[in-house]
């Protein structure tokens, strides 16, 4: 279904607000016209009787003469309006009788008493009544006395006036308003056809055309000003408009240019900027061989201090335990005495095993692991220890638990983890103090935990976050490599362990070394 034009819409509004606007009227006005219309056909049946009873007084003609007849039938005849026209004479004191009428005078023998009344009072008389006979409708009744030369009332003029109803009136009203409203509406239609064809659509369509081109991106085009209405104004600010677009694409292509230029400016220093990265980069590279050997140095160097470092440790063994051999000797124990010199050969060998296995420390070969006793290890790493603990008076509280499971590793390395451990902890007690060596059985997590906890001063944070990097040390020059715990950490980590510490200033360390059990156990 096709939408409804605008001028169509419009007349059917101002149409159906006219035709509102008339029934209103109708409605309020057509009552009120029917009752003055009313009033005034009353008036003139008073005028009227009036009239005929003084044209009868001066008349001078017998009352009983055909003429009276003629006269009342000429009055109905000029008044179409009227029902009746009746002569009344007077019979004796208190009775009248037509003697001339328009109709048959059986209908009303007598007058009616109110008017009698009036007439004896000598004045004009009146009388309304509505009669609801048949078709006929109301009736209005006016009375004129008639006086004889001694001004005695003698008879009366009735007038029978004919009332239409008041709806035939609002009826005739309505149909008045229906051929006002018919042509009220015929003359809007045009008037809103005119009006929209020479003053909206036409402007309106130059607008639309003005537009559509705009659109197809003809940006001179204008809309032609006709008027100075809204439609003027509305293609003023339009062509106002367009004007300000076509500048700012004037605008906008002159940037375009300036940006092109300018990207064409970036490329050429872009391209300068990769041939200098293209340098740079054979530089990076040149710089990465240099620092690839100095990497490799410094782990030669990383080799040497660890190779000293556990080197160190042994021979620092055998150190003590010579000058205790001199002492057994000089106090003339022997039995002590061989007892130390196989300390002293055992950790000998184990010199010669660093050596030898240096190269290849990365990682444990499958053929130097065994099932070990961790409680056995413990007892032979703090019996080669026990001199050190002596010297730096330190008290050992040792507790091995029974029933441990048996491990797979290698004895050496795991030594060498728990000795570097009491070695931090002396370190950490250089004034003596208490060391706890515990090993026990998580069953839960199927794992050996071996404790140990210092009574010495401690770590803060920050050193407890590093002591696991290579080569950070927080001992004196001279007496440490950084690489202890690197070491242990390592160890540990190759019979598929890990170590924690726990540790707080002047609270002393606590290190845990957790061993996985030996398979099937």
């Amino acid at each position: 279904m096709r939408p409804l034009k605008l001028y169509v819409k419009t007349t059917l509004l101002a149409s159906a607000v006219t035709v509102l606007v008339l029934a209103v009227a109708w409605a309020l006005i057509g009552v009120r016209v029917a009752r003055v219309v009313q009033e005034k056909e009353k008036n003139l049946a008073r005028v009227q009787a009036a009239s005929l009873a003084e044209h009868f007084m001066a008349w001078g003609v017998p009352h009983n003469t055909p003429a009276w007849q003629t006269a009342v039938q000429r009055a109905l005849y000029n008044n179409p309006g009227l029902a009746a026209v009746r002569v009344w004479e007077r019979a004796d004191e208190r009775n009248y009788r037509p003697f001339a009428a328009t109709d048959d005078v059986t209908k009303a023998p007598i007058l009616l008493a109110s008017v009698r009344a009036e007439l004896a009072r000598n004045h004009a008389a009146e009388y309304f009544a509505a009669q609801l006979e048949g078709v006929e409708g109301a009736r209005f009744y006016a009375y004129a006395p008639l006086h004889n030369e001694f001004g005695q009332v003698e008879g009366a003029v009735e007038i029978i006036q004919r009332l239409d109803s008041p709806a035939s009136l609002a009826w005739s009203y309505a149909q008045s308003e229906a051929w006002l409203a018919l042509a009220a509406v015929i003359l809007i239609t045009i008037g809103t056809y005119a009006l929209y064809r020479y003053f909206v659509y036409r402007p309106l369509g130059h607008l639309l055309t003005a537009m559509q081109s705009a659109r197809d991106g003809v940006l001179t085009v204008r809309a032609p000003l006709q008027s100075e209405d809204e439609m003027g104004q509305l293609a003023g600010r339009f062509n106002a408009m367009l004007t300000q677009l076509e500048a700012m694409t004037k605008e906008r292509a002159a940037q375009q240019a300036s940006l092109q230029e300018r990207v064409q400016e970036a490329t050429s220093e872009l391209r300068e900027r990769n041939e200098q990265l293209a340098d740079a980069n054979l530089e990076v590279w040149r710089t990465s061989r240099q620092l690839s050997e100095v990497s490799r140095l410094a782990a030669a160097g990383q080799t040497a201090a660890q190779f000293a470092h556990e080197v160190g440790t042994p021979l620092n063994l055998i150190s003590g335990h010579v000058q205790l051999l001199e002492a057994s000797y000089e106090r003339g124990e022997a039995g002590e005495a061989q007892q130390r010199l196989g300390i002293v050969q055992e950790q000998i060998e184990r010199i010669e095993r660093i050596v030898m296995g240096m190269l290849d420390r990365t990682r444990l070969d499958s053929d130097t692991t065994a099932a070990l006793d961790i409680c056995a290890v413990l007892r032979r790493t703090l019996d080669a220890a026990a001199p050190l603990l002596v010297s730096r008076k330190v008290t050992l509280n040792s507790e091995l638990g029974n029933d441990l499971p048996p491990l797979a590793g290698d004895a050496d390395h795991l030594q060498q983890v728990f000795l570097n451990l009491i070695n931090n902890a002396l370190d950490a007690m250089p004034a003596g103090g208490a060391l706890r060596v515990t090993a026990r059985w998580e069953a839960a997590r199927r794992e050996i935990v071996v404790e140990f906890a210092d009574t010495g001063h401690g770590m803060t944070p920050e050193v407890r976050a590093r002591i696991f990097d290579p080569l950070y040390t927080t001992k004196e020059r001279g007496r440490g490599t950084g690489l202890g715990l690197s070491i242990v950490r390592q160890l540990v980590q190759e019979h598929g362990g890990r170590v924690e510490v726990e540790s707080a200033p002047e609270q002393g360390t606590k290190a845990q070394v957790f061993l996985p059990a030996e398979s099937g156990q």
